[in-house]
């Protein structure tokens, strides 16, 4: 469990800075080890086999970010994650400069991805991250 909290940061003319607390949240990543195989149309994630196909064609994901950043998405579907949160779960660090790791790590599932199949599971959203969407037909 995560807590975030939303801070209030004043300055008064002689340079003595105050603090206030407005709001604090309590917050629960999502496991990414969850052995439950995620289905969405068409698109088979197994995290016991770490194997992810799309219609039995097995895609070559890396173990380390690729198929990690996946099923982090894909256990929570519809929900939008920063890319702060991503790379705090998948590469088990604090989030430094993360924006281009995250954004690379994204770039190469959705080629991947577009390698059989013209759904765009991963959708970007504008100025917040990423989320998982299950997108039916073809």
């Amino acid at each position: 469990m995560r807590q975030i909290e939303i801070i209030l940061r004043t300055t008064d003319p002689a340079g003595k800075v105050t603090e206030q607390i407005l709001a604090k949240f309590d917050t629960e990543e999502p496991a990414i080890g969850s052995d439950k195989v995620l289905q969405y149309s068409g698109l088979c994630i197994d995290p016991v086999q770490h194997q992810i196909s799309y219609q039995g064609k097995v895609l070559p994901l890396t173990e380390t970010y690729e198929f990690q950043t996946l099923v982090y998405l894909a256990n929570q579907p519809g929900r939008v994650f920063t890319k702060e949160q991503i790379y705090q779960a998948v590469w088990k660090e604090e989030p430094v400069e993360v924006s281009s790791a995250v954004f690379c790590i994204i770039s190469n599932i959705r080629q991947k991805l577009r390698e059989v199949t013209t759904k765009e599971y991963i959708q970007t959203v504008w100025g917040v991250g990423y989320k998982f969407v299950d997108v039916p037909g073809e």
